[in-house]
């Protein structure tokens, strides 16, 4: 395995470090300026892949990688960080060609693997550390053999990018940058979105613990799983926000794509999903509160007046769908 190769699809591991230290990488304006093209790129949902090609390129793509990590380092902005992460973790899984690289980066995040009579099983502690938080990656939907869990190679890329993507996530604080990093951050703060909490307009109270916990995180502008998204969504539909407000709320989200969320939203609307059930939501890992209502829509806001548009509470008709029920 070509260590520069490695290093410049994967600049987060050793060997990348060791190429930085070695070659004496100094940090430099155009360093900065790629830096700040990678993280732009970050924002704006698709990273782009690299297309280095002769050695020097590699370098300072690598080198480039690191002035971002500086740079998030000094904004310390969670949108910022988690949208890098994303998309970054998405790039890089998808350059993951080669088994000898999954070998690697497995060694590189400790993620044990077994294989055996041509199965992958990971031991059962590395599979609830990185598998991602949907319904498929449940234990409870999970085979498993001898504390070991079976995942396809499929899965196996997919948990290696969540590992990709909680390691970038955790940025040390820079103090003391150089001032191309300060000009950086001031270019930077123009693209972050401003936010508005009074947007949402849905005050603490007017809604069931496990919605409130869910727009808590969004407003942080961490990640949702799907589940989680199409919860939230299902549920604001049926409170009675409209479309435009449900999508401006989901900006806040790294990965947000401006026409996936409206067509997700609007089939929402199409096929007339209900929220979830509480036991469905208690199967989801969404639940954290014992408030015994059956359903999130038939929880009384403590302020009816303050609330985000009509509140008809009344009971559904069993016949209505749950979301993803009959998909």
């Amino acid at each position: 395995m070509n260590d520069l190769d490695f290093a410049v699809k994967f600049p987060f591991t050793e060997q990348a470090k060791d190429i930085i230290k070695e070659l004496g990488v100094e940090l430099n304006e155009m360093t900065v300026s790629k830096a700040v093209e990678r993280i732009k790129s970050c924002l704006g949902g698709n990273g782009k892949k690299s297309i280095a090609l002769h050695e020097s390129e590699k370098i300072q793509e690598i080198a480039s990688y690191a002035a971002a990590r500086i740079l998030l380092g000094y904004m310390q902005n969670r949108y910022l960080t988690n949208k890098f992460a994303v998309a970054e973790s998405k790039i890089m899984a998808s350059l993951l060609d080669k088994q000898e690289e999954i070998n690697g980066l497995e060694e590189f995040f400790k993620i044990k693997k077994i294989e055996e009579e041509n199965k992958i099983y990971l031991s059962l502690p590395s599979f609830l550390k990185f598998a991602p938080k949907s319904i498929e990656y449940k234990i409870i939907n999970r085979q498993l053999k001898k504390g070991k869990v079976l995942i396809n190679h499929r899965e196996e890329i997919r948990i290696i990018e969540e590992a990709i993507r909680k390691y970038l996530e955790k940025i040390p604080r820079v103090t003391n940058p150089s001032q191309s990093i300060k000009n950086a951050e001031t270019e930077l703060k123009e693209l972050l979105p401003k936010i508005e909490p009074q947007k949402m307009s849905l005050q603490p109270g007017d809604n069931p613990p496990c919605i409130e916990k869910i727009m808590e995180r969004l407003v942080k502008h961490e990640n949702l799983s799907h589940q989680e998204r199409f919860f939230l969504g299902t549920y604001l539909v049926n409170r009675g926000m409209k479309l435009e407000k449900i999508v401006s709320l989901y900006e806040n989200l790294p990965d947000f794509d401006e026409r996936i969320t409206t067509y997700q939203i609007e089939h929402i609307i199409k096929r007339g999903y209900v929220a979830p059930s509480c036991s469905k939501i208690l199967s989801y890992g969404l639940c954290c509160a014992d408030c015994r209502i059956g359903n999130p829509l038939n929880w009384r806001s403590k302020s009816p007046s303050k609330a985000e548009g009509p509140l008809n509470w009344k009971s559904r008709k069993q016949d209505k769908k749950e979301s993803g029920d009959n998909e």
